[in-house]
C-alpha cells in the first residue's frame, strides 16, 4: 500500500512538472519597449535624378520700369528736343500774325534759347493737352540787316538796324502726334523725314503764340534777312540783296 501511494505521488509530480513546463512562457509578463528607446527609421534611397546636388535658386531681380525713349519735361511749357536734350522755349510778346500778314511788328530782343543743331523736335506739355494741328508750324524770324533812314545832313541813307527781327509768313509744317503714356504731352516733328532747320532764328507757333529759338551757325538762308524802309506812312520791308561776289 505504501508503495502504491509513493508511485502515485511520483506520477503526480511528473505530470505537474510537465504542465508547468508547457504553460510557463505564457505566464511570464510581456515586456513593453521603453519610450526613451529610439526607433530605427528607414532611410529612403535617392533616385537617379536626385543624386546630383541642387544649385540654390538665385533671387529674382525686380523688373525695371521701361525707360522713356526721350527726355520728358516735368513742368508745363513748350520745349525743343535737340541732340537728346530738352530746351525750354520762351514766348515772344504778342500774338503771332496770320500767315497772310507778310511781316510782323519788330522784335528788339535776341533769342533766349540757342540750339547747336537744326535737327529739332518739340514737346508741348499743357494742362489740357490739346493743340490745334492746323495752326502748328515753325515760322522764319528774319534779321533786319539795315534800314533806310535820314543822316545828319537830311539825306536818305541806309543805316544799321541794330538788334531788330521780324516774323515772316514763311513757315515749315510740323505734324502733331502723341507721346507714349503721356496724355497731356504732344510731339511736334517735321512732316519730311530728315528735315533740318538752317542756321537762323525761328518761332514755333502753338495756338497763336510764338515760342522763340535760334539755330546757331553762319546764316546763309536768304529768307533770314530783310531790309527796312522807314516812310511817313509806316515801315516797308524787302528781302536783302544777294551778297556780291568778289572778283
Amino acid at each position: 500500500m505504501n508503495s502504491l501511494v509513493r508511485l502515485t505521488a511520483i506520477l503526480l509530480l511528473i505530470a505537474g512538472a510537465g504542465i508547468a513546463a508547457a504553460y510557463w512562457p505564457r505566464l511570464l509578463p510581456e515586456r513593453t519597449p521603453k519610450s526613451s528607446e529610439t526607433q530605427p527609421t528607414a532611410i529612403p534611397t535617392p533616385s537617379m535624378g536626385d543624386t546630383g546636388e541642387r544649385t540654390p535658386e538665385s533671387p529674382k531681380e525686380p523688373a525695371q520700369a521701361a525707360q522713356p525713349s526721350m527726355p520728358l519735361p516735368t513742368t508745363f511749357g513748350v520745349y525743343a528736343l535737340s541732340e537728346g536734350q530738352l530746351h525750354e522755349l520762351k514766348p515772344v510778346p504778342g500774338k503771332i500774325p496770320d500767315r497772310r500778314v507778310a511781316i510782323s511788328a519788330a522784335i528788339n530782343t535776341p533769342s533766349a534759347t540757342i540750339l547747336t543743331d537744326g535737327d529739332v523736335k518739340f514737346i508741348v506739355f499743357r494742362p489740357d493737352g490739346g493743340v490745334d494741328a492746323s495752326g502748328t508750324e515753325v515760322r522764319v524770324v528774319a534779321k533786319v540787316s539795315r534800314a533806310m533812314g535820314v543822316d545828319a545832313t537830311g539825306k536818305a541813307a541806309m543805316v544799321s538796324a541794330g538788334d531788330s527781327w521780324v516774323i515772316r509768313s514763311m513757315s515749315y509744317p510740323y505734324k502733331v502726334g502723341p507721346v507714349d503714356d503721356q496724355p497731356r504731352m504732344l510731339l511736334l516733328q517735321p512732316e519730311q523725314d530728315g528735315f533740318t532747320l538752317a542756321p537762323g532764328r525761328y518761332v514755333v507757333v502753338i495756338k497763336g503764340m510764338g515760342y522763340d529759338f535760334t539755330v546757331a551757325g553762319t546764316v546763309t538762308d536768304p529768307n533770314q534777312c530783310v531790309e527796312r524802309i522807314n516812310a511817313t506812312n509806316g515801315a516797308f520791308y524787302s528781302p536783302c540783296p544777294p551778297p556780291r561776289r568778289q572778283p
